[in-house]
């Protein structure tokens, strides 16, 4: 449902990271005492509504109308999925029109966010560097420039959904099923050293798990996680799975037995987007390992479940 300030205005889409506003083509309106968006042209198949056409643009899958299940699976796909909100930042309302840009989207049944600015940014980065994913995947490249066309355009059309979804199966076909915004990440990825991990994956989920995992090694963000941990915890650097306090045990040199996990399932994992303090989970190098045993991911949850009966027995 729209915001009660979009009501009489026709909108325009701020896309920022791509240098381009569009008209939306559609308006606020009021309808059984609601506020409502209307498609300027609402028996016009070929204009998207509002949120559609941000999806389109941010190169997403296509949300459905219909919470039928009450469940997503990740990665999303076409029409698997349905949309609990979109955020958008109000840049100029004059009276009459409304220029919006878009900031975030969430998924129902799931906490899953979407940094739609991060996203964008992943694409503009791939536009400019299309020349090197052309030297290894010409198709994809002329399906990422086709997207960015449609775009640039200017227009609201199917076209840009058409093209996104080329590049998204394009992308899929390669790389596996990700949701991941940027294939300028992906190519990086798949130059890196496997990991040991990605031996719980089959090729669908190979790139994101080891993406994964570099991400957790980043010695810079790793750092600034266990400080931020210590402050809140007394000084001290322990498991929160298992509650091991590896300098109680091993001294000083124990620290380093304390990983950084991000907690961020894979399936969900968005590399456009920076790796945040707070994405990051203290654990013990066994616990570390058991929750990477399986795929999708144990989660911390369930590794202290695991360990519930034996506690109890000790």
């Amino acid at each position: 449902m729209p915001a009660e300030t979009l009501a009489d205005r026709n909108i325009h889409v701020l896309f920022e990271p791509l240098g381009i506003t569009i008209p939306a083509e559609v308006f606020g309106v009021r309808a059984q005492g609601k506020p409502r968006l209307r498609k300027l042209d609402s028996n016009n198949r070929q204009k998207l509504h509002l949120p559609q056409f941000v999806m389109a643009v941010a190169r997403l899958p296509e949300p459905a109308r219909e919470d039928l299940t009450h469940a997503v699976t990740f990665p999303l796909e076409n029409k698997s999925f349905v949309m609990d909100s979109m955020e958008f930042d109000v840049i100029d309302d004059d009276g009459i029109d409304v220029t919006l840009s878009p900031l975030r989207v969430t998924i129902r049944n799931s906490d899953f966010l979407i940094e739609l600015r991060d996203r964008l940014e992943a694409i503009a980065k791939d536009v400019a560097g299309i020349a090197d994913i052309a030297a290894h995947h010409p198709d994809l490249a002329a399906a990422i420039l086709a997207h960015s066309d449609a775009i640039n355009a200017g227009v609201n059309d199917a076209l840009i959904r058409r093209t996104a979804d080329a590049v998204i199966a394009l992308q899929q076909e390669i790389f596996g099923s990700t949701n991941v915004g940027s294939v300028t990440v992906l190519e990086k990825a798949a130059e890196l050293p496997e990991t040991e991990e990605e031996e719980a994956t089959g090729k669908e989920g190979r790139l994101l798990t080891r993406i994964h995992v570099y991400k957790e090694r980043d010695r810079n963000i790793v750092k600034l996680a266990k400080k931020d941990f210590k402050a809140k915890n007394g000084g001290k650097l322990v498991c929160i799975c298992c509650g091991l306090d590896p300098v109680e045990v091993y001294g000083p040199d124990g620290e380093r037995a304390i990983e950084a996990h991000h907690s961020t399932p894979i399936e969900q994992l968005q590399p456009d987007s920076i790796t945040r303090i707070s994405d990051l989970d203290m654990l013990c190098a066994t616990c570390h390992r058991v929750v990477h045993s399986r795929r999708p991911c144990l989660t911390v949850e369930e590794v202290r479940a695991l360990m519930a009966p034996i506690a109890a027995t000790a």
